[in-house]
């Protein structure tokens, strides 16, 4: 969900080079789900699971008749998607083996701390199409009038109407090697409470029994048990928060596209890779380098030193420098 966010500055670069065309996307549900209403496309295309509807799906778009076809992920499965469409231009990334054998245009694969939209919009080069024109590399979401009337029902019933900061927090990963840990979340969860902050605690399909465990350790109040939102009514949430602090996720970019500031708690080094940080609207992240003696291995140990070598105090801190930013003045905690 959170890839297919980052997709939108490329959407709209494509609409301007292309405003006469039809433009479709392929995308799986949650991925449909974000871009629900995007003004650059004319339609969307869900990938199901299996061969019979993968089978079904590549009969669909061969018949088509697609012009051109622009994959953004270039993985042997799209690779696979993208030759079956039979598009006379065919754009993609270049790997490894056969897949290369799909596209009529490659791209090289970016290498470095390059922000992961930026990456997405130079898949375009082979078309002449750059990055937008000041730069902005800003994500799309559209939430309707019924998502922001839930999310006032939501701010009126457990007491956050007039409040002033709330903070998202979602302390929630379904990749391990994401989670910071429900004791710092607690920690930072409580140090903001007591700088003034009201919480609001968020969390994906399968995540809740992660907050759970956060609100358990904490010692301070926070709304949580809202019940189960679609993904723009978790936008709407976060259009009402001063900031959105958490885990890397697709839960980030989500505020990122509602243009809530943001803070990471994100594995070295891919903070510059997932965050924005040239944005009108502070995004910002927090990062360490993992211990000499934990590089080298697998990669959910380089993760979880490096993560593990991040503190409370640190994240505390981009915190209420983000607060200060948007004019609030957290009060001194005890």
């Amino acid at each position: 969900m959170g890839d297919v966010l980052l997709c939108t500055p490329a959407i709209r670069s494509i609409r301007k080079a292309y405003p006469e065309a039809r433009i479709e996307l392929l995308t799986a549900s949650p991925g449909a789900d974000a871009l629900a209403g995007n003004p650059h496309l004319d339609g969307i295309l869900v990938w199901q699971p299996g061969w019979r509807a993968q089978w079904a799906l590549a009969r669909e778009i061969r018949h088509r008749g697609y012009t051109l076809v622009v994959d953004f992920q270039s993985t042997p499965r799209t690779a696979r998607l993208v030759r079956a469409t039979r598009a006379p231009r065919r754009v993609g990334i270049r790997g490894r083996g056969p897949r290369n054998w799909s596209y009529t245009d490659l791209v090289p694969k970016v290498r470095g701390p390059v922000y992961t939209a930026r990456q997405k919009v130079g898949v375009l080069a082979p078309l002449n199409i750059h990055a937008p024109a000041g730069d902005d590399l800003s994500l799309d979401i559209i939430v309707s009038a019924a998502d922001r009337e839930w999310a006032e029902t939501v701010w009126k019933r457990w007491g956050l109407d007039g409040a002033r900061p709330v903070v998202a927090i979602s302390p929630v990963s379904r990749e391990p090697f994401k989670q910071w840990g429900t004791d710092r979340w607690a920690e930072v969860a409580d140090a903001l409470a007591a700088a003034g902050a009201k919480l609001l605690l968020t969390a994906g399909p399968g995540e809740r029994s992660q907050v759970e465990e956060v609100v358990r350790r904490m010692h301070h109040p926070a709304v949580w048990d809202y019940g189960r939102t679609t993904l723009r009514q978790l936008a709407a949430l976060y259009e009402r928060c001063e900031l959105w602090v958490g885990n890397d996720g697709g839960a980030k970019h989500v505020a990122a596209a509602i243009a809530t500031p943001t803070i990471t708690v994100i594995r070295w080094p891919l903070g510059p890779v997932w965050t924005d940080t040239q944005n009108r609207v502070p995004h910002r992240y927090v990062e360490r380098e993992p211990p000499a003696e934990s590089r080298g291995r697998r990669r959910e140990s380089s993760a979880r030193a490096s993560l593990r070598a991040v503190t409370s105090a640190e994240v505390m801190e981009a915190a209420i420098e983000s607060l200060r930013l948007r004019g609030v003045e957290p009060r001194e905690s005890a």
